[in-house]
């Protein structure tokens, strides 16, 4: 326009709003004088008007066009189900609107796009990529994001000076020139944003006003769908804590049950995620992993003891830890060492029983962070309560069945013992019910050999045991091993987990063993013999078992010297039966040759087969002569020996018996018979008169101990008895009652069962054959 020489300018406005410009200019200079100009003012004023009536038409135009699909996505919003659903259905609303529009949703302090473009996260068209790079920027001032929208929308042109940073960085981002910022509020929080965009016009309050709305109804709906899926959540919880309490009277010790139907009920309310359960025995301070579920598969882990891991913290501590995210730092900083692959997210609550653990339950996600939420926490340990009463009730009535049991086997094996004198009988029994009865691997009994050197296997159960038997499987009191431990300390023993074990020796006929535990078989201070059980698993030995197992030893330690005294009193009785014999015999001798013939004869049978020779002394030649022989040549009657001279002399003058293990190492040997190695020569005392001697012989060397000593000594008095007169005669007659006596009274005692009977037989015989009052 070069030929304007005047102009002038007329705001189009209506009061304080200025809609635009009126401008008019002309080639005169002055051309607007006052009048001029108040006539253009008034037709400026006229224009405002006009074009405020005009927005107001298409305002209104709009609104009606508008207004059945806003009300349908109103509707959409409101009956949506799902948080998904409801931004899904405020986001379609934004696509048949005029602006571009975006919903993003504010999860976990995480911004995320909302909506389709959640759905089809392999999008990569410009405007999606855009777009996230956009919610990328507001994530990094997501607190200022959530300060600027607290109190409502933001509306302003993309380079206002008023509108926050990173608001204007999001909108510069996707190339608005304004833009409007709606929040998602829901139990006051902010939980999404409504963007709503211009690339060539301006937004105003009124034209964002029914996306406002739609973002406040989207608000109202995810409140009321979070309240929805509480109380859901919360009925759910309480059905599966019922349909635990209904489980666990229907399963009652099936453990096996029981953890499944718990696992199903874990992948229904919290997912299908890694879970195990873990008990814990006080006793042992062991942890055994019944049930675990990985990979699509249900495993058992055998018992370890509790140590660092972050089921021991659990079980520790007895407090419940979410790792949600940085799991693997988290658990580092606890002091948690882990094994395997670690977890990406990690959760477990104790198992408690009157403050006192039982075990945990743990769910974890080896691949995924922040798959846990507060809410899974919280009915995790409500579900862990439950399943620790379960637990802890089961655990009660099985150990009372087992207890049982055990005291059943112990007074069974009691009754044995005090009703049977056959050890070999008893110790198999034994053995086969500790292995049955309290389900364990392998179950043996060793003995002490005379010498007190070795333990040796007596009786054991299965193959394993019959093959040790065979080969006579001993091991020295003493040793390294267990039973060898226990044989020369006399305490018990229990090895947990042979495995883990330096000084575990292993035994290649049972592989299989896991835990061991040795008792003593003790009788006051002496240690006759070692209890030996083996289990397949660790840590198998509890408190109340390892009871049954001492009392059960002490019982059979008791069993084992009952049997040697049985032993030792039969051959005694049959030792007196054997001398009451032999002195009846001789003492029915018509003639002293007669009785010392018997004598004699009667002894050989008894020694088997030994030379028997008994010499008279010659008071007058002080010698002995040779009265009656057995095993030896005729020459042996023609024998004198001097008193002071040989064995016999010796024996003889010193008026004690002589034992010599080895004839040719003794020089006042006098060789009667060849082959001889050694001697036992006896005096026949009479009222410390030497009547005589009663000598035996024998081809071994050492065939004499202490107690055949003693029994011809015995057989020794009762012939100088015999020997000495006929005014003795009634004193051997009294001598063979007596013997008759003891005979009668032990084999009343024999009969008996039970150590009450035994002790009134004995009190009632004795005083019978004692002929006294008490």
């Amino acid at each position: 326009l070069p030929q304007t020489r005047s102009e002038v300018g007329i705001p189009i406005a209506i009061g304080n709003l200025v809609l635009g410009a009126l401008d008019v200019q002309s080639t005169s200079p002055g051309a607007f004088g006052p009048d001029t100009i108040v006539m253009l003012e008034l037709i400026a004023s006229q224009i405002a008007v006009a074009i405020q009536n005009v927005g107001l038409v298409q305002s209104t135009q709009v609104d009606l066009q508008d207004l059945q699909r806003l009300q349908r996505s109103s509707r959409e919003i409101a009956s949506s189900r799902t948080r998904d659903e409801a931004l899904t259905a405020l986001e379609q609303a934004l696509q048949d609107s005029p602006y571009s529009g975006l919903v993003i949703s504010l999860d976990d302090a995480q911004l995320r796009l909302a909506g389709k473009l959640a759905e089809n996260p392999s999008d990569s068209s410009p405007e999606t990529v855009r777009a996230r790079t956009a919610v990328r920027v507001l994530q990094q001032r997501l607190d200022e994001l959530k300060r600027s929208l607290i109190l409502g929308p933001v509306v302003a042109e993309t380079e206002s000076p008023t509108l926050p940073l990173p608001l204007s960085q999001f909108a510069r981002q996707l190339g608005y020139q304004a833009i409007a910022f709606l929040p998602i509020l829901s139990a006051e929080k902010l939980v999404g944003v409504v963007t709503l965009g211009a690339k060539a016009r301006t937004l105003n309050t009124a034209a964002i006003q029914p996306y406002a709305n739609l973002a406040d109804l989207a608000g109202i709906a995810l409140d009321r769908i979070a309240e929805s899926t509480t109380k859901d959540r919360q009925l759910a919880e309480r059905q599966a804590l019922t349909s635990i309490n209904l489980t666990s009277a229907e399963s009652s010790a099936d453990f096996g049950a029981f953890f499944s139907q718990l696992h199903a009920e874990i992948q229904r309310n919290i997912g299908d995620y890694a879970f195990l359960v873990a008990l814990y025995d006080k006793t042992t301070k062991a942890i055994t992993i019944p049930y675990m579920y990985e990979e699509g598969r249900v495993q058992h882990v055998e018992a370890f003891p509790l140590g660092e891991g972050l089921t021991s913290i659990l079980i520790r501590t007895g407090k419940p830890l979410l790792l949600a995210e940085n799991a693997e730092q988290k658990a580092a900083e606890l002091g948690a060492k882990t094994q395997g692959r670690p977890a990406r997210s990690w959760m477990g609550a104790p198992m408690m029983v009157q403050g006192e653990p039982v075990g945990a339950l743990i769910v974890q996600d080896l691949d995924r962070e922040g798959v846990f939420s507060q809410e899974d926490l919280n009915f995790f340990v409500a579900l862990a309560n439950q399943v620790a009463a379960v637990i802890h009730n089961t655990r009660l009535l099985e150990e009372s069945r087992t207890r049982t049991l055990q005291l059943e086997t112990a007074a069974e094996i009691a009754r044995d013992v005090s009703g049977s004198l056959n050890l070999d009988e008893l110790l198999a029994k034994s053995v086969g019910f500790i292995r049955e009865r309290f389900d364990f691997y392998h179950a043996g009994i060793f003995l002490l050999d005379a010498t007190g050197e070795y333990a040796v296997i007596r009786e054991a159960t299965g193959e394993a045991g019959a093959q040790m038997k065979r080969v006579g499987h001993k091991l020295a009191v003493g040793s390294k091993s267990i039973v060898g431990y226990v044989a020369g300390q006399g305490e018990p023993l229990v090895v947990n987990d042979t495995a883990k074990d330096a000084t575990y020796f292993a035994n290649p006929l049972l592989p299989g063993t896991r835990s061991e535990a040795a008792m003593p078989l003790k009788v006051g201070e002496r240690i006759v013999g070692v209890m030996d059980v083996q289990s397949s698993h660790p840590y198998a030995f509890t408190a109340d078992s390892l009871r049954t197992l001492r009392i059960l030893s002490d019982q059979l330690g008791v069993a084992v010297v009952n049997s040697e005294l049985f032993a030792e009193t039969q051959e005694h009785l049959s030792q007196h039966r054997l001398l009451h014999h032999i002195t009846t015999s001789a003492a029915s001798g018509t003639t002293l040759e007669e009785a010392l013939e018997s004598a004699v004869t009667g002894l050989q049978v008894t020694l088997g087969g030994d030379r028997v020779a008994i010499m008279l002394m010659d008071a007058e030649r002080k010698t002995l002569e040779v009265r009656a022989a057995a095993g030896y040549s005729e020459d042996i009657m023609h024998l004198r020996v001097p008193l002071g001279s040989g064995v016999t002399g010796w024996a003889a003058t010193h008026h004690r018996p002589l034992r010599v293990d080895n004839v040719a190492e003794d020089p006042r040997y006098i060789q009667a018979s060849a082959n001889t190695s050694s001697e036992l020569a006896i005096p026949l005392l009479y009222r410390n008169e030497v009547l005589g001697v009663l000598n035996v012989e024998s081809e071994q060397n050492a065939a004499y101990t202490q107690d055949d000593e003693e029994m011809l000594g015995t057989l020794g008095g009762s012939l100088a008895a015999i020997i000495a007169n006929a005014r003795l005669l009634e004193q051997i007659r009294a001598q063979a009652e007596r013997e008759r006596a003891i005979y009668e009274i032990t084999s009343k005692i024999r009969r008996s069962t039970n150590i009450e009977t035994i002790l009134a037989t004995t009190a009632s015989e004795l005083t019978k054959a004692m002929g006294a009052r008490q």
